[in-house]
C-alpha cells in the first residue's frame, strides 16, 4: 500500500509538471468524489472505522458533500455520540434534507433515554412525519410529563395492519392499562393483521388478550398451514373469542383461493358464530370473490354489514356493482362510503355516471362532472367527455425566464443536488429536491422543472411540473427527449407512438438507467428474462444483459414487446397496457363474460398498481396526442371497450 501511495504521488507530480495544476485539481476533485462514494459504502456496510477515515478526509478537503459523510457517521454512532453534538449538527445543517431524518433518530434516542425535557424541545422543531416511532414517543412524553391524561387520541397508532416499532411498546402498555386498548381493540387489530396476511404481527397481538394461552400460537400456525383441515377437524372449539377468530382466520385463508370451499366450511360452523362475525366472514369472502371477478361477489357483499366494512372492502363492493352495471346498487354503496372515501375523484366520477345512467338528480350529476372536469387527472378528463358540448377552460401557460432558471440553479441546495446526482446518489438527491421545492409557487416550480429538464433529470422535471395548480407547461410535464428514437421503433413495430411515450413516461420518467425493485431496467422497464426472449425477435443481434440500459436497444426491445402484447390482446390497448405491466395472461383473464367499457375494465383490475398504471398510461397517451400534433382524441374513446371472454374460456 505504501509503494502504491508513493507511486500515485510521483504520478501527480509528473502531471503537475507536464499538464499544469488544472489537471491535478481535477484529479484531486475526482479522488474526493470517490471518497464520498467510499463513505457511503462504508456506511451501508456498517464499517465505522472506514467511514470515520473518509469523513475526516472529506472534511479536510472541505468537500461540498462532507456534511453527508458526517451525517452517515453520526447516524451509525448515534448512541455513542453525545446529545449536544447531535443537536448542534442538526441545527447547523437544518436546510439539508437529512436534518429531519437525523432529528427523528435523535428523538428515538431521547425517548429510549426517557429524556423527556430535551425530547419536547426537539420535537417542537420536527416537521410533520409518518414516523410511527416518533409519534408514539411524542404521546409518551406528554403522558409522562402530565401534559395529557387521556391516551385515546393515540389509538390510531394501535389500529393499523402495520407492524409498529418497539418504540411504541411502552405507549401500548399504558394504553392497555388505562383501557384505551381493550379486548375489542385487540381483536380489531388482529383482524387487520390477518387481513394483510401478517401472521407474525397477529401472533404478537393476541398476546395482549386477557385470555391468551401459549397453545393459541400453535393453533394459529395450524390454521395458516392447512385451513381446510383445521376447520374440518375442529382444531379449536367455539367457546372463546380466540376460538371463533382463529376459525374465521382459517376461513379467510380459504376465501383467498376458493369461494365454494370457503362457503362449505363456513356452513359447518355458521350457527356457532355471532352475527357480527358472520358479517365479517361475508365481507372478507366477498372481497376475494370480487377480486376474482366472480358472479356471486355482489350477492356476498349484500350479506355483510356495509357499515362494518373497511375501506378496501367497500371500494370493491362498489366495483362489484360497477362490473355488472348495477348502477342503482353502485349509487347506494357510494352513498354509504365514509366521506373521505366518497370524495375521492374516482367515486365522484362513478357517482355522477350512476346518476346519469339512472336518470336521477341531473343537477347533482352535472355539478359533480363540472367540478371534476376542472381537475387535471384521469377522472377529470373522463368527466369532460361526459359533459355535452364541453368547452375546456383556457389554461394559463407560463414559461420561466432564463434569469429565473439560473437563480434556481444557483441555490446552494441545488448545487448540492447536482453533486449528489453526478455521483449517482439518487435517493439523497431526490430527497434534497423534494425539500427545496416544498413551498414553491407555480412559477418557482416551473423554473425548477425547466432546470431539471436542462440537466436531463427528466423524472424530477415531470414530477415537479405535475405539481403546478394554476400555471402550467405541458411540454415539460409530457416531454419527448427521445422522440426520434421512439418514432423509429414505433414505426418499425407498427405501434402507436403516443402509446410508446405514454408507457415510457409511466415506467421510467424517461430515465434510461431506472431500475425497479423487481429488477426491471431501462427506459421501458424490461425484466431481464423478457428482454432476452424479445431481443432476437426485435432484431437485436448478439444481445447481452449488459445492453438492457442502452437507449436504442431498450426502446427497440420494449416497443417490440408492446407490439407482441398488443397482438395477443387482438389490438386492444387497454388490455395490452395491463398485460405489459402484469403479464399478458392476466390482461386476458380480467375480461368479463360481456363487453366492458374500457374505463370499467380498468377500474376493476384487482392489482392496485396495475389499475393505476393503466389509467395513467391511457391519460398520458391522450396528452401525447396533443404534444405530437395529432388530432385530439377524447380519453373515453381511447379507453374504448374490452371484448368479452370467448365461450371456451
Amino acid at each position: 500500500m505504501a509503494k502504491l501511495i508513493q507511486s500515485t504521488l510521483r504520478c501527480i507530480a509528473i502531471f503537475c509538471l507536464v499538464f499544469g495544476s488544472s489537471l491535478v485539481t481535477e484529479t484531486v476533485h475526482a479522488a474526493n468524489d470517490l471518497n464520498v462514494l467510499k463513505a457511503r459504502k462504508a456506511f451501508d456496510q456498517e464499517n465505522t472505522k472506514a467511514l470515520t477515515k473518509y469523513t475526516k478526509q472529506l472534511q479536510v478537503a472541505k468537500h461540498l458533500l462532507a456534511p453527508y459523510a458526517e451525517y452517515w457517521l453520526i447516524t451509525s454512532r448515534i448512541h455513542e455520540t453525545d446529545n449536544a453534538s447531535i443537536s448542534a449538527f442538526i441545527h447547523q445543517y437544518e436546510d439539508y434534507a437529512f436534518a429531519q431524518r437525523l432529528r427523528a433518530d435523535y428523538l428515538k434516542k431521547l425517548g429510549a433515554q426517557q429524556n423527556w425535557a430535551l425530547f419536547a424541545i426537539e420535537y417542537a422543531r420536527v416537521q410533520p412525519t409518518n414516523d410511527s416511532a416518533v409519534e408514539c414517543l411524542s404521546f409518551e412524553q406528554r403522558f409522562y410529563q402530565n401534559k395529557i391524561t387521556d391516551l385515546t387520541p393515540a389509538k390510531y397508532l394501535w389500529l393499523t395492519d402495520e407492524d409498529q416499532p418497539k418504540d411504541c411498546d411502552l405507549l401500548f402498555d399504558e394504553m392497555q392499562k388505562s383501557g384505551v386498548i381493550d379486548e375489542e381493540a385487540v381483536w380489531q387489530r388482529f383482524r387487520l393483521a390477518i387481513g394483510k396476511n401478517r401472521l407474525g404481527l397477529a401472533k404478537a397481538i393476541i398476546k395482549r388478550s386477557k385470555d391468551y394461552q401459549f397453545k393459541q400460537i400453535a393453533l394459529l400456525k395450524s390454521a395458516a398451514r392447512s385451513p381446510a383441515r383445521f376447520v374440518r377437524k375442529s382444531r379449536a372449539t367455539m367457546n372463546t373469542r380466540f376460538d371463533r377468530e382463529v376459525n374465521l382466520f382459517a376461513l379467510s385463508q380459504l376465501a383467498k383461493k376458493d369461494t365454494r370451499q370457503a362457503v362449505n366450511a363456513f356452513n359447518k360452523i355458521e350457527k356457532r358464530l355471532h352475527a357480527d362475525e358472520r358479517y365479517y366472514f361475508y365481507a372478507t369472502l366477498a372481497l376475494q370473490s370480487a377480486k376474482r371477478h366472480e358472479a356471486e361477489a355482489l350477492s356476498l357483499f349484500k350479506k355483510a354489514d356495509i357499515h362494518a366494512m373497511n375501506k378496501e372492502q367497500i371500494a370493491w363492493y362498489a366495483r362489484a356493482a360497477l362490473r355488472v352495471s348495477d348502477w342503482a346498487h353502485l349509487l347506494f354503496v357510494i352513498n354509504q362510503m365514509p366521506a373521505e372515501t366518497a370524495e375521492q375523484a374516482r367515486w365522484r366520477y362513478w357517482k355522477a355516471r350512476a346518476l346519469v345512467a339512472l336518470n336521477q338528480d341531473h343537477v347533482q350529476a352535472v355539478q359533480l362532472l363540472s367540478q371534476l372536469a376542472s381537475e387535471r387527472h384521469y377522472y377529470g378528463w373522463l368527466a369532460q367527455d361526459e359533459i355535452k358540448q364541453y368547452t375546456p377552460p383556457t389554461l394559463l401557460a407560463y414559461h420561466p425566464t432564463k434569469k429565473e432558471i439560473a437563480e434556481f440553479g444557483a441555490l446552494a441546495a441545488v448545487i448540492r443536488i447536482k453533486a449528489l446526482l453526478d455521483l449517482d446518489l439518487r435517493r439523497e438527491g431526490k430527497l434534497e429536491w423534494k425539500n427545496v421545492i416544498a413551498d414553491f409557487d407555480d412559477k418557482q416550480l416551473l423554473a425548477a422543472a425547466y432546470y431539471a429538464n436542462q440537466q436531463q433529470w427528466y423524472d424530477l422535471a415531470i414530477n415537479t411540473a405535475d405539481q403546478t395548480r394554476e400555471l402550467h407547461d405541458f411540454a415539460t410535464r409530457y416531454p419527448m427527449p427521445y422522440k426520434n428514437l421512439m418514432r423509429k421503433a414505433a414505426q418499425q413495430h407498427r405501434v402507436d407512438e403516443t402509446w410508446v411515450h405514454g408507457i415510457t413516461r409511466q415506467e421510467s420518467r424517461f430515465m434510461h438507467y431506472a431500475k425497479s425493485h423487481a429488477g426491471a431496467a431501462g427506459l421501458m422497464q424490461l425484466m431481464p428474462t423478457t428482454a432476452r426472449w424479445a431481443a432476437k425477435r426485435a432484431g437485436v443481434n448478439r444481445y447481452k444483459t449488459s445492453m438492457i440500459n442502452e437507449l436504442d436497444v431498450n426502446v427497440k426491445i420494449g416497443t417490440y414487446y408492446l407490439s407482441h402484447t398488443l397482438e395477443l390482446m387482438d389490438g386492444n390497448k387497454v388490455m395490452a397496457t395491463a398485460g405489459y405491466n402484469a403479464g399478458p395472461s392476466r390482461g386476458k383473464k380480467w375480461r368479463a363474460d360481456r363487453i366492458l367499457e374500457g374505463a370499467i375494465y380498468a377500474e376493476t383490475i384487482p392489482f392496485d398498481e396495475t389499475r393505476v398504471y393503466v389509467q395513467r398510461v391511457m391519460a398520458n397517451m391522450m396528452m401525447y396526442q396533443k404534444q405530437l400534433g395529432n388530432k385530439a382524441v377524447k380519453l373515453k374513446k381511447l379507453m374504448g371497450t374490452v371484448p368479452a371472454k370467448p365461450n371456451s374460456e
